[in-house]
């Protein structure tokens, strides 16, 4: 019962809520999760909106995109502590914002018909790392997380 003091002698918080680091990491969770839902949004709106639909530009993305971040982020959320797991997270949004500006900018500089592209890429980088997501949190035991490889 929420009103029995526990064996151990810890004495619960007063209403039986969860303490705040646990509902602060679900609300973080729950953000990524509408980022990323708003994403896949946007890539299957350009991606169906696109004429003709570049579904080989966009397989292509996404194998690449699985190939180069499944192992990577097995690698790294198995070897980084939090704290630098979160540094390196800011550190790869930063170079990602700059990367695409420089991309955007020749593209548009090279004046490179960049509206078959964008829905191919977007689409397939977005399937990419889904598939490295829901595999990383599937397929990959819990055995092999954490051993020296």
């Amino acid at each position: 019962m929420p009103s029995e003091t526990p064996p151990t002698g810890e004495t619960p918080p007063g209403d039986g809520a969860p303490a705040t680091g646990d509902e602060s990491s679900r609300w973080r969770r729950v953000g990524n999760a509408v980022s990323f839902a708003a994403v896949c949004a946007l890539a299957a709106t350009q991606f169906l909106g696109a004429d003709p639909r570049p579904w080989g530009l966009a397989a292509g993305w996404a194998a690449a995109t699985a190939l180069a971040l499944g192992p990577t982020a097995w690698l790294v959320r198995d070897r980084l502590s939090p704290e630098r797991y979160e540094t390196l997270r800011y550190v790869a949004f930063g170079a990602a914002i700059v990367g695409i500006s420089i991309g955007l900018g020749a593209v548009l500089a090279f004046e490179v018909p960049y509206r078959p592209y964008g829905p191919g890429f977007l689409a397939g980088v977005t399937f990419g790392t889904a598939v490295v997501s829901v595999a990383e949190r599937t397929v990959v035991p819990d055995r092999m997380r954490g051993a020296d490889i």
